[in-house]
């Protein structure tokens, strides 16, 4: 009865969500294609500043290893001394060396500029998802001068889930290891149960964490762990329902992207440009995803605090417009 409960205020989420995104649809747009441009040019710029780093280094192993025909004999198998055997060796680190931190010279910034994107599309999204739950109309300039004046607080709480979702991660990987160190078939199921586990049980614990991003957007002075501590206590009763929504999503999202590379691997070809294509594809899937993920945690949120009997307060400007719980059930009816 309480599966068939949560899996009924699941498809109502998810009907809701769909209604929103006409509401505020320019301004929606807007966001959407904002994140998708900017997304995409920067993967675009990652993969080929890759792409090049790469083929430089290749050229400079090669011209380090490739033997001087002039004083190369092919007869003598001692042509090549043990200290110039010693020399190539320290030459080759040199150049592993210089390869990966170049790379890392590369990845840090693009991670960190796709994270920042990521953050304030968020950010944004919810700002308009709330406004239109309510029927409310937003303007461009309104939720830009909202996210320039909150978007500390949510990039906070954002650091926060970040944070557990790596100590998860690691925590997971460290009770696996062991598994991996006597090989056998009793240990590789082992190993894929503990996995499947272990995800399962993230897209449950992601909910509320994910429930205080959308608080520190939407509630002043709310963030960081007392973010976390509010969304937990807030979704209580609902955790369910979003634990639907993320393995909903996460399932969508697995078909999508095996569809997307077979299209774009379609036949022999599986060079650079086809590599690029798939992943340009694959941002622009995920920058989507997102979005509609938060449109549908906005709603949960909203309906959390309607089933809580708390009143919505919405941000215009730099101020909160209250409106009353009962205006939203009858909207909600």
């Amino acid at each position: 009865m309480e599966f068939l409960k949560s899996f009924t205020s699941f498809l109502t989420i998810l009907n809701e969500s769909i209604k929103l995104l006409p509401r505020n649809g320019k301004l929606m747009a807007f966001v959407a294609l904002s994140s998708l441009a900017l997304s995409s040019t920067i993967f675009v710029l990652f993969s080929y500043s890759t792409q090049y780093v790469t083929t430089d280094n290749t050229n400079k192993i090669m011209k380090t290893f490739m033997p001087d025909l002039t004083s190369f004999n092919a007869t003598d198998p001692n042509s090549i001394k043990p200290e110039d055997a010693v020399l190539l060796a320290d030459k080759m680190n040199m150049l592993m060396r210089e390869y990966f931190a170049r790379l890392l010279a590369i990845q840090i910034p693009f991670l960190f500029t796709l994270f920042i994107v990521s953050s304030f599309t968020s950010i944004s999204t919810i700002l308009v998802s709330s406004a239109s739950y309510t029927s409310k109309k937003s303007s461009l300039n309104e939720v830009f001068s909202i996210v320039l004046n909150i978007w500390k607080g949510p990039m906070v709480t954002v650091l926060y889930v970040s944070a557990l979702a790596v100590g998860y991660s690691l925590f997971v990987i460290t009770l696996a290891a062991p598994l991996f160190v006597y090989p056998s078939v009793i240990t590789y199921w082992l190993a894929i149960s503990v996995a499947v586990f272990a995800v399962f049980l993230y897209l449950y614990l992601f909910v509320s964490w994910f429930m205080a991003v959308v608080a520190s957007v939407l509630e002043e002075g709310c963030y960081g762990f007392e973010a976390l501590v509010r969304g937990e206590n807030l979704v209580k009763g609902k955790k369910f329902c979003g634990f639907l929504i993320n393995v909903c999503f996460n399932v969508v999202g697995l078909i999508v992207f095996w569809g997307c590379k077979k299209m774009v691997f379609l036949g022999d070809n599986k060079g650079f440009a086809r590599m690029t294509l798939y992943g340009v594809v694959s941002v622009g899937v995920s920058c989507l995803g997102k979005i509609f993920v938060d449109v549908a945690y906005t709603v949960l949120y909203l309906q959390c605090k309607v089933h809580n009997g708390e009143e919505i307060e919405l941000r215009r400007s730099v101020h909160y417009s209250k409106l009353p719980t009962v205006q939203l059930d009858k909207e909600m009816a």
